[in-house]
């Protein structure tokens, strides 16, 4: 019957009714069914026939008689083929009965009355029965059919634990490894199956078996997958994997034939009655059968039991009577189980093989000890079986044996000196290995060295002593081991009963003398001579050291051979000096210690009392503390300007080096000023901010403090990254909301190490804010709570940055809608000017949230209002009217007119930009810092907007316009930058004339930028005294030069001249006449500049003038500074 007929019928049933509707107890009876159905229709193939309900099909025992004529073969009897009355009915299944009767298969509690009744329960009795006769067992074994099945599962699948016919299948996995193991490379992946894929797994395994081993699906995956899967049908589907000629079947026989290595057994039936291929497999697992192979055959009971009683020593139990086995009908599933079992066993080894011997017999001695092993290899091995013999030539040593879980401790002690041999048997028979020789030596430990380790100087002599006394005989020897690893035999001799060798070592280092009794080495033995050679050992050291630091000195001795060294370090004043560490370092010494005073420090070392090379090393020692650095430009300061320090290195002796560099490793140049006290000044300008890197060296090491790292601040480096045009009204505050928080983000990345911190005041004080400062970056937030105006403080440094205060606005808490509240602000409310733009406000800043509508209603048409919202709900409304007349101005909030509505509007023409007039002290400039005006006069032009800007190269400046209410109007401005300016003045939009006006502005007035120099500023004698000197203004800025001189009888005159207008040079002179003290006062717009006043003394005589300069420390002949004149 093909895979399509077979089907899933779930017919209503007499005694059990529609079975798809029954619950799960039930539902066995379903599964059963079904298989129990697919099985039938297998068997019907033949006959044309098939069922689909067991429970009618069978009623009138028409393919009932069919079914047990399938199944034996043969006709049994006349059948009514369409029977007419149950009476025939009856006879029908009648007639099966008796046949299956006479087939020896015996039935209880069913008649043919059950079957025509259709009793579905009685039925799969019945075919259960026929199922477990002819498909699963003869029934000629004592065994139960499901133990004998159970037997063989378990012995094939030994890799998966099988317990039952029911959920040890449900999963799909345990069916994959059966026919893995019927037909090998079918399903090799079983292993790695899912457990939870159990429907998948069973129906693609149906396949494999189906496909590959002709195993028909009388069972549904899903049924074999069901947890409700009972044995019977199980079991009728595994039936097929090991019935008679099944997959299972020859897969057994398969392994028999390998197994004996024989083609010959072809059944599992009939070839094993005489019981020699039992015998057979027994003897070829290693299994010890009586009388093998000489056994009769014919007596074949009596070679059964002796092959069952050989297996059962492999630990194979018996599923059938030798008698059983010798039946020629014996049951094939009994056999089949039976052998498989064979399948598990581990091959027993030959006696020669079952234990190995492990010994390692080398240096064995008379009187000690010995001892070896023997692994136990085979599970059977007995210790009555086993026997070890030790024979010497005249001796058997006895041979101690302990026995451990797989190894046998083996111990003995031999008598006599020579050869013997250790004989291992098992079971009478002598183990693969044996025997194994080996030779016993005299007791070496009986000899006695009597020279222990020494020392010995390279060419003097050396003896080692040995005792023979202990030994009879045996040859004693001794070898000679040089530090370069040559090997050689020392002479020896005997002396009173000892044996001595003298030798002379020849270079440093350990010499090995190594003695030997019989070829093996004496308890002592080897005896060590360390050789030493002085005038190869020697020290190096530093020449200089410091106080409070450690000084190494190093002492080579490897070389030498010994480290036996003596130290002695001491002082300036002779005194030794304590704390002196010696550490050991390989081949070397370290001296260690750390001088605690300046001067010099002496190191001697002896090695075995004699001074070796290189002692005694002297070392000078300074003390780095000494030397001191100071000064702001260590620390840090502001980018750009000078930053200096100053060390003081006097009486040192080692010249001072300075190294400067940026954060980026750029080098900065630094001018270097010798003091009048000795130490020296460092200048330098850092010209980008961060962090910098000082390196003050003292000769190749750096002083206290070093390397420094000044961080310099750049306050203008800091910049808001947050856009706040948008965020601004138009009176350039920020706007900001009523109790919600406010960020600003700030890039410090070019502003060089600082902190941010921010202050804010509010309406009512100080409000709470907080500084999140990252490395390159900072957040600074708060909340504003009341209304009005709030000052943002920025500091870099605790110094406020160039743009600090912002200033913010908080406009307070949302009001409820109040249109009464809304104001119109604004000359564009009340009057305009033809073709000029005006404007009007609309404040709802107190009425509440709300949206601005705004109407223009002239006598003939309306006027267009352009609406944008402005912060604080208020809204900028601009309008052009373009001819003269009369408009009404209606304003809408949130749909309702606010009051006072509408409003007069007025235009009138427009005024003459041609006759607007500027002017003021303003155009001809100024000097940045300082307010410029301008005057504007409308009075011939008419009425107009002023409007003002003013735009740098860099920047743009905020303009003030006040209009008087007369036609005049004040400009004023504040330039900030030295540079050109221009200046943008429109009347209602237009230019005015002559704009816009270029604006020059100078640099404020910076006196400390201003530099004198030059011989007028020296002391000197006044016949040859030079009394000019330079005024250097560059980068002073703008400003007046004052200079004024006060001698001994008061004012002085004073010429200053320069070459050009433009010059910034300016040379000043003022010939003085009379000695005595002249002041010399140098002012910039009325600041003196740097030095200023400067005092100047003049002397008539030498003698004066030298006394003057010995009280000032300085030298007469070095005091002219001709350099100057040259520079003027």
């Amino acid at each position: 019957m093909s895979d399509n007929q077979r089907h899933d019928p779930s017919p209503s049933l007499p005694g059990v009714g529609n079975l798809s509707a029954k619950g799960p107890e039930d539902t066995w009876v379903q599964i059963q069914h079904k298989t129990f159905s697919n099985w039938v229709n297998e068997q019907l193939t033949t006959s044309g026939r098939t069922v689909d309900n067991l429970a009618t099909d069978f009623c009138d025992g028409v393919k009932l008689v069919a079914l047990i004529e399938a199944l034996q073969f043969r006709k049994i009897g006349r059948v009514y083929t369409k029977p007419r009355s149950r009476i025939q009915m009856l006879q029908n299944v009648q007639l099966a009965f008796e046949a299956i009767a006479e087939d020896q298969i015996r039935l209880v509690n069913i008649g043919n009355e059950d079957v025509v009744n259709g009793n579905l329960k009685l039925v799969l009795g019945l075919l259960w029965h026929l199922i477990l006769r002819y498909q699963i067992s003869s029934s000629k074994s004592k065994a139960p059919p499901k133990k004998l099945m159970m037997a063989w599962f378990k012995s094939v699948l030994t890799d998966i634990n099988i317990g039952n016919f029911t959920t040890d299948w449900n999963d799909g996995i345990a069916l994959h490894a059966l026919i893995e193991y019927c037909k090998p490379g079918t399903s090799p992946d079983w292993r790695s199956l899912r457990p939870q894929d159990k429907v998948e797994n069973c129906r693609r395994a149906m396949q494999l078996a189906k496909q590959h081993l002709n195993v028909p699906k009388v069972i549904s995956p899903e049924d074999f997958a069901s947890s409700a899967l009972d044995e019977l049908s199980a079991m009728t589907y595994l039936s097929y994997f090991l019935k008679k000629d099944s997959p299972g079947y020859y897969s057994t026989l398969n392994w028999v034939c390998r197994q004996l290595r024989t083609t010959a057994i072809s059944n599992l039936s009939t070839d094993w009655n005489d019981g020699f291929y039992l015998c057979s497999i027994v003897h070829s697992l290693g299994g010890e059968v009586s009388g093998w192979p000489n056994v009769d055959r014919n007596d074949h009971v009596g070679n059964c039991q002796k092959g069952i009683d050989a297996a059962k020593a492999l630990g194979v139990e018996p599923l059938l009577t030798a008698a059983e086995m010798a039946d020629p009908s014996v049951d094939q599933l009994a056999l089949m189980a039976y052998i498989s079992k064979f399948q598990k066993v581990t091959p027993r080894k030959a006696k020669a093989e079952k234990l190995v011997m492990n010994c390692t017999l080398s240096r064995i001695k008379e009187g000690t000890r010995a001892t070896f092993s023997l692994d136990i290899v085979d599970v059977d091995v007995a210790k009555g079986k086993t026997k070890v013999e030790i024979r010497g030539s005249s001796t058997q040593p006895r041979c101690e044996m302990k026995w451990k879980d797989k190894v046998v401790e083996c111990s003995f002690v031999p008598t006599e000196t020579g050869e013997h041999q250790i004989h291992v048997y098992y079971d009478g028979e002598e183990i693969l290995g044996s025997p194994m020789s080996f030779k016993a030596t005299p007791d070496a430990s009986r000899v006695n060295i009597k020279t222990s380790e020494g020392e010995c100087r390279v060419g003097d002599a050396y003896k080692v002593l040995v005792d023979l006394a202990g030994v009879a005989e045996g040859e004693c020897m001794m070898e000679l081991t040089a530090p370069s690893g040559d090997i050689r035999t020392v002479g020896c001799n005997m002396e009173h009963g000892n044996m001595v060798g003298s030798f002379h070592p020849t270079e440093p280092g350990n010499w090995k003398v190594t003695v030997l009794f019989e070829g093996q080495e004496v308890q002592g033995s080897p005896v060590t001579v360390r050789a030493y050679d002085v005038d190869k050992a020697w020290m190096s050291g530093p020449q200089q050291g410091f106080v409070g630091e450690r000084s190494i000195f190093t002492v080579n001795w490897k070389a030498a051979g010994s480290d036996d060294i003596s130290v002695n370090v001491t002082g300036p004043n002779s005194d030794v000096v304590r704390d002196v560490e010696v550490v050991n370092n390989g081949g070397v010494k370290e001296i260690r210690f750390a001088p605690q005073e300046t001067g010099r420090h002496t190191v001697r070392v002896k090695l075995k009392n004699k001074q070796i090379r290189g002692s005694p090393c002297q070392m000078e020692v300074f003390d780095p503390n000494s030397i001191t650095v100071m000064g702001d430009g260590l620390s840090g300061g502001v980018k750009a300007e000078e930053a200096h320090f100053i060390v003081d290195s006097r009486g040192t002796g080692v010249d001072i080096t300075v190294h400067i560099e940026s954060k980026n490793g750029t080098k900065i140049d630094y001018q270097r000023y010798n003091l009048p006290s000795g130490a020296t000044e460092y200048r330098y300008i850092p010209h980008l901010a961060g962090a910098y890197r000082i390196d003050v060296m003292w000769g190749d090491r750096h002083v206290s403090g070093s390397p420094f790292f000044p961080g310099f601040t750049d306050r203008s480096g800091v910049t808001l990254l947050d856009d706040l045009e948008d965020r601004k009204d138009e009176q350039d505050r920020i706007a900001l909301e009523f109790n919600k928080v406010t960020t600003l983000d700030f890039d410090t990345s070019n502003a060089g190490p600082g902190r941010m911190t921010c202050e804010i005041l509010g309406p009512l004080g100080k409000i709470p804010v907080h500084v999140n400062q990252k490395q390159e970056e900072a957040t600074v937030s708060f909340t504003a709570k009341h209304e009005g105006d709030h000052y943002i403080h920025i500091y870099w440094s605790d110094v406020p940055l160039e743009w600090s205060p912002l200033l913010a606005y908080c406009p307070g808490p949302i009001l409820p809608v109040d249109v009464t509240k809304v104001h119109v602000v604004g000359n564009g409310a009340v009057s305009a000017r033809a073709t000029v733009q005006a404007e009007f406000v609309v404040d709802g800043k107190k009425a509440g949230p709300g949206v601005c509508r705004v109407r223009m209603q002239g006598v003939r048409d309306n006027l267009a209002v352009d609406v944008k919202p402005i912060k604080y709900d208020r809204y900028r409304c601009t309008y052009t009217s373009p001819n003269p007349g009369g408009f009404l101005l209606y304003v809408y909030w949130s749909d309702d007119l606010v009051p006072g509505c509408p409003f007069k509007i007025t235009v009138t023409p427009k005024g003459d930009v041609s006759k607007v007039k500027v002017t003021g002290e303003g155009l001809r400039g100024g000097i940045a810092g300082q307010e410029l005006t301008f005057l504007v006069n409308t009075k011939e032009a008419g009425p107009g907007e002023i409007t003002a800007t003013c735009t740098g190269t860099r920047q743009s400046l905020n303009c003030d316009v006040m209009d008087d209410g007369s036609g005049l109007s004040t400009v004023r401005l504040t330039p900030v930058e030295a540079e050109k300016h221009l200046l943008q003045i429109r009347y209602d939009g237009a230019t005015v004339p002559g704009s816009p006006f270029v604006l020059r502005i100078g640099e404020p007035p910076n006196p400390a930028k201003v530099k004198v120099f030059g011989p007028g500023l020296d002391d000197g004698l006044i016949q040859v005294y030079e009394s000019k000197f330079l005024v250097d203004t560059h980068g002073a800025g703008a400003g007046q030069l004052a200079v004024k001189i006060k001698g001994p009888k008061g004012g002085f005159k004073v010429d200053m001249r320069r070459e050009g207008q433009s010059d910034r040079n300016i040379l000043c002179r003022y010939d003085p006449t009379e000695q005595g003290q002249y002041i010399i006062n140098v002012r910039w717009s009325g600041v003196h500049v740097p030095g200023s006043p400067f005092e100047v003394n003049i002397f008539e005589s030498h003698d004066s003038f030298r006394d003057f300069l010995q009280q000032q420390g300085r030298d007469l002949e070095n005091h002219n500074d001709l350099e100057w004149r040259e520079d003027i």
